[in-house]
């Protein structure tokens, strides 16, 4: 009969050493699988300020180009661009683009003939023409 209640009590201490083994993997597991969860929260919290960040600048440039917009320094940069307006005194001189005139042909003509003249010939031209 001590024979039945010593093998008897080593089972049952076994199998309560048993439970808290499988407890405890439980416990770990659960603890593992949260602290992966956290991780992965952190991780994407920190990406998430990392954008905000970034739309704060962008939209900080937006406003200061909506700024620049509603600002009489553009409003008179595209009135002189756009509609050729200009302020009270001055003077506007418009340089057409591509169109030559009759006059740049001749100054090309005459440049072309200067680069055949020797260096005192040019001299003489520069001074007495």
């Amino acid at each position: 009969m001590e024979d039945f209640k010593k093998t008897h009590k080593k089972w049952r201490n076994f199998l309560i050493f048993a439970v808290l083994v499988v407890l405890l993997l439980i416990g770990g597991l659960n603890f593992y699988q949260s602290w992966s969860r956290t991780k992965e929260v952190n991780n994407e919290i920190s990406q998430l300020q990392e954008e905000i960040k970034n739309l704060e600048k962008n939209n900080k440039e937006f406003q200061e180009l909506i700024e620049y917009f509603n600002s009489d320094a553009y409003i008179e940069e595209r009135a002189r661009l756009d509609l050729g307006l200009k302020k009270d005194g001055e003077k506007v001189a418009v340089i057409p683009k591509g169109n030559e005139t009759a006059d740049t042909r001749s100054q090309e003509t005459q440049t072309k003939n200067r680069s055949n003249l020797t260096n005192p010939q040019k001299w003489w031209d520069y001074f007495f023409n």
